[in-house]
């Protein structure tokens, strides 16, 4: 598969990474000569110094024979007239932009949205198969992990599971134990899917012995959550009490999501967010900007605002902030997000977020106690990287700071694993198989003796870009 990324920047560099270990041929084109210089000594793969929003560029760089077009540069407008230049030429291009305006996303999600429903076979608005708005990822992730208590890092996988990251405390049962002997502990029926520890990241295995402070993905029942929190020392109280440090877009979109829990709305419908019987939160936002706190103010009634500093412990105090069960940090300042959730964690709230700008700040924030650090960049490439896998592979998120995907695919008759117990595949140390759909319905944790069945749906952890086993289960067609 080849694919063209414009924009060199970040976001444009951690994607072409991702899809070069994944075996793909890639162009990356930027503006920038010193950023062309950068990462073409960084990757291995072609990088041209030119405009990603001409059509001679576009040639130069093999639209013609090109599978994909992620467009990701600095420029909404650059982004958006490189998608649809190419679909001027190659409809069947899968067109990718990111587009940072959220007014401007949001329109086009409408008009999408109209076009879909009263004209069949109608080109999307600027020929642009997915828009990614960054704010509207980190929000839905966000709105997921205060879903669920925020105790860690949660993906939901379909409608039942879900994988939570969390970190094992001293008083946990599960502690000390080879994960074979874990039938043992009343009421753990889980999977462990991978473990972070002083040492490093590793899948586990039977023999695998957890310690205090050791970060472990868990693979639950959503309904199970709060049960795995507790088995692993780590509390899920059901919070009521919310702080959002930080007004603009993602903090609005966060509070809209937790008022559409009860209420409904177009935020809340846009991020995806699914109601639950959870009592309602007292919402408290902060932000050192009055015309963002006044706006904020205006659009939801019923929030307490507070203009000021998050870090000044005459407000902290005042305000009764460390009474608070959540607090999420989502400022435009990652750096700032780090303290402030920090700060807060020191001065009583129960948990923390910090919204960061990539996955490795996720060490600094775990050594800082923040609870969950979720990596803007992360997210988008996330998304992103879902699209380019091939037509079988219906999510991909990284874990352990990039070093493992879990990837969600269906499998195809023609698969290599197809039809074959899971004992004559040889993952052992490699990869593991978390869980099966049926073609017919139902979900399994898989066994030894499992049968992968075509048609069914997997969850699968690999080595981040390892495409061998993923196309073993998910085939190589796009």
């Amino acid at each position: 598969m080849k694919t063209i990324v414009v924009g060199a920047g970040f976001t444009g560099v951690r994607l072409s990474r991702a899809l070069l270990a994944a075996g793909q041929q890639v162009v990356v084109i930027d503006r920038d000569a010193e950023r062309v210089r950068d990462v073409s000594a960084q990757l291995d793969c072609t990088v041209l110094h030119a405009e990603g929003n001409s059509l001679s560029v576009l040639e130069q760089a093999g639209l013609a024979s090109a599978d994909a077009l992620v467009a990701v540069s600095s420029s909404d407008e650059v982004n958006v007239i490189t998608c649809a230049l190419a679909d001027a030429i190659r409809h069947d291009v899968l067109k990718i932009a990111r587009v940072r305006n959220y007014e401007y996303y949001a329109d086009a999600v409408a008009v999408s949205a109209k076009l879909a429903a009263t004209a069949n076979g109608r080109r999307p608005v600027f020929g642009i198969d997915w828009m990614v708005n960054p704010d509207v990822e980190a929000a839905r992730v966000l709105s997921q992990t205060l879903a669920h208590g925020a105790v860690g890092d949660i993906q939901e996988l379909g409608n039942d599971y879900g994988i939570v990251t969390l970190r094992v405390g001293g008083d946990a049962p599960i502690v000390g134990r080879p994960l074979r002997t874990l039938d043992s502990v009343p009421g753990w029926t889980f999977l462990i899917a991978y473990v972070e520890s002083g040492d490093g990241s590793r899948l586990p295995s039977g023999e695998t012995v957890l310690a205090a402070g050791d970060r472990i993905g868990v693979l639950a029942k959503i309904s199970e959550m709060e049960a795995v929190a507790v088995l692993c020392d780590s509390r899920a109280d059901v919070a009521t009490g919310l702080l959002v440090v930080g007004a603009g877009q993602v903090g609005s979109l966060v509070v809209s999501s937790q008022r559409a829990r009860v209420g409904g709305s177009t935020f809340g419908r846009l991020l995806g967010w699914r109601r639950s019987g959870a009592s309602r939160l007292d919402v408290t936002v902060v932000d050192e900007s009055a015309d963002r706190c006044r706006s904020v103010s205006e659009q939801y009634r019923g929030v307490r605002v507070l203009c000021g500093d998050v870090t000044d412990a005459n407000l902290v105090a005042e305000e009764g902030l460390g009474r608070c069960d959540v607090a999420l940090a989502v400022s435009e300042n990652f750096d700032r997000n780090l303290i402030a959730a920090a700060y807060l964690k020191s001065h009583g709230v129960g948990r923390t977020v910090a919204l960061t700008a990539s996955a490795d700040a996720a060490g600094m924030a775990a050594r800082l106690g923040v609870d969950v650090a979720v990596s803007m960049d992360a997210t988008v490439v996330d998304g992103i990287m879902s699209h380019l896998r091939g037509v079988n592979v219906l999510s991909v998120h990284t874990v352990c700071g990039g070093a493992y995907e879990i990837v969600e695919c269906t499998v195809p008759r023609d698969a290599k694993a197809s039809g074959k117990p899971l004992k004559e595949l040889e993952l052992a140390g490699r990869a593991l198989v978390l869980m099966a759909h049926g073609a017919g319905g139902g979900s399994v944790v898989p066994r030894g003796d499992t049968v992968i069945e075509p048609g069914s749906t997997l969850v699968l952890i690999v080595p981040s870009g390892d495409r061998r086993i993923v196309s073993a289960f998910a085939g190589d067609g796009r």
